[in-house]
């Protein structure tokens, strides 16, 4: 696409039309550098206080991110979490597609987590540690504490997809109400390696107690501060 100089729309006003366009169109995507600056100059044969007006804008609108020393990227949209959703809803509510990497399925007993999930010592629970990523990028790791009792055979169950549905479709769960707390925490070198991170990075921690018809199971997950954000509705009686 080319631009109009003799047009009344300002040149800068058409580049970042043509950018927004690329982005929309998947010629660019999530994550992807744009050109350098002085590319655009050349390509379109503008001026560079011409290019950075439209990359500032692209920046203020949410679009693009400008790293210094790096250049321009696409921005990452952040899932976001308002109310009690799963994982599969969030990514889909963002028109992107949700993926699980099994990264570890245990059988041990309850321990310490016996009093939390209202069972003995002794019982058995299963802890599943799964990767969670959208279009392919890593966002979460989620590790979740559920009884034997009520789940027997759920290492049958295709794991890769949403545990809510699971507990909803295969044992008639369906989860009623949370318990969660939220905590900032540093990556350590498990969680960078497993959230693909190049460099240590703030964290959200959220740790919950989920309360499911007959059931009460625990979770903890690790997001990444760059791509997630949880949205809390207060109000005053």
């Amino acid at each position: 696409m080319l631009l109009d100089k003799k047009s009344p729309i300002p040149v800068y006003f058409q580049l970042k039309k043509i950018i927004k366009e690329d982005i929309e169109k998947r010629n660019l995507k999530p994550g992807d550098p744009l050109p350098s600056e002085r590319e655009y100059c050349e390509n379109f044969g503008i001026s560079r206080m011409t290019v950075r007006q439209a990359l500032k804008e692209l920046e203020s609108e949410g679009i693009i991110v400008r790293e210094r020393g790096r250049g321009s990227f696409v921005a990452i949209p952040r899932i976001e979490q308002e109310g009690l959703m799963s994982f599969t809803e969030m990514v889909k509510a963002r028109g992107m597609k949700p993926e699980t990497e099994i990264v570890e399925f245990l059988k041990i007993p309850a321990g310490n987590l016996s009093a939390t999930l209202g069972i003995k010592d002794e019982d058995n629970i299963f802890k599943i540690t799964r990767a969670r990523k959208a279009d392919g990028i890593p966002v979460a790791l989620e590790t979740v504490y559920i009884p034997e009792e009520f789940v027997p055979d759920i290492e049958e169950k295709d794991l890769t997809g949403s545990l809510y549905n699971i507990l909803k479709d295969e044992y008639g769960m369906e989860i009623k109400g949370s318990k969660t707390s939220f905590s900032a925490t540093t990556s350590t070198p498990f969680l960078e390696e497993l959230l693909k991170l190049e460099e240590p990075m703030p964290l959200l921690k959220v740790e919950s107690v989920n309360f499911a018809t007959g059931l009460i199971y625990y979770e903890v997950s690790y997001y990444r501060s760059d791509q997630f954000k949880i949205t809390v509705n207060l109000s005053r009686g």
